[in-house]
């Protein structure tokens, strides 16, 4: 089938002619199509469909190659210690990173490790073995030779892959309903004071069982949560920064002749009591799709 319309109608590539609606062969056009890996499949349509036969040969000649994933970059070499001091009366942070890309973690158990350099948190993890919880470990690890800076993000990938390699994990997701607490703003103003310069964020235990945080994102303050209510909690306060507050849920324990809404409050309750009453925020319950990450296999890691 020839091109009945002359030559220099066909303006440039894409345009066709309009009695048999197959584009001219003109040479560049017949050279794309001999090196194309689609040329007898093209050819055969161009024959029986009357199709407009651009269309094919954009797909042979613009059909994106496969990208190979770049593999995430490692640490040159990593230590694994048990830690048998037991866990730290007094939260701070375990984790500390170097510009030259030197992590040491101190103290910390799997979980703890998980549930940083994974999107998820420990109330949304299930599955695997009794000790990822309790066994702990002193972590030191060191970048490779790269002369690269450490992009922003790349450690948590490196931790991921040192993980999966010692101590053999495996997981999968899973989105499940479940019931949870939102954190919200109360009626009133947050009771929350701005952190001072130069602490650092910490948990500690009062006297008579409060809980004292001292540069402490409402990111913290969710996750404390949900680990004393055994329930997910959710963030919609819409609150950024770093406070220092106090909460002291003992305050709504019971006392003799006490009538007061709290009066025998389990220590979950004296909690949401204390969150609303103490800081000026609410704990309510929902109903909310949550992205559940099932441990399927891990193995404690080899000394070294």
């Amino acid at each position: 089938m020839e091109c009945l319309q002359s030559l220099p109608a066909c303006r440039s590539f894409g345009d066709h002619c309009t009695h048999y609606r197959t584009f001219c062969a003109v040479p560049w056009y017949a050279q794309a199509l001999e090196k194309s890996p689609f040329r007898d499949k093209i050819k055969s349509v161009q024959q029986t469909a009357m199709v407009p036969f651009g269309l094919y040969l954009l797909a042979a000649l613009q059909l994106p190659a496969q990208e190979t994933p770049k593999p995430r970059r490692q640490f040159e070499v990593a230590s694994i210690k048990p830690n048998n001091s037991g866990p730290p009366r007094v939260y701070k942070e375990p984790f500390a990173l170097s510009p030259e890309g030197r992590l040491t973690a101190t103290n910390v158990t799997l979980v703890d490790v998980i549930v940083r350099v994974y999107p998820t948190r420990r109330i949304q993890l299930q599955g695997g073995p009794y000790w990822i919880d309790s066994d702990r470990f002193d972590i030191v690890a060191k970048a490779d030779a790269s002369d690269r800076p450490l992009e922003p993000g790349q450690w948590q990938t490196m931790v991921q892959a040192m993980v999966e390699d010692r101590f053999k994990l495996k997981y999968h997701r899973e989105t499940q309903e479940k019931q949870v607490y939102a954190l919200t703003v109360a009626n009133e103003a947050p009771k929350l004071e701005p952190s001072k310069d130069g602490e650092v964020t910490s948990l500690t235990p009062g006297e008579h069982g409060q809980m004292i945080f001292r540069k402490m994102s409402i990111a913290g303050l969710v996750n404390t949560m949900a680990n004393i209510l055994h329930t997910p909690v959710v963030d919609r306060s819409g609150i950024d920064g770093f406070f220092d507050f106090t909460l002291d849920p003992n305050g709504f324990a019971d006392q003799e002749g006490d009538e007061t809404p709290f009066r025998r409050k389990e220590f979950g309750e004296r909690v949401i009591a204390a969150v609303r009453e103490q800081l000026g925020l609410k704990l309510e319950r929902q109903k909310a799709p949550l992205e559940i990450t099932i441990i399927d296999h891990a193995e404690r890691p080899i000394d070294n």
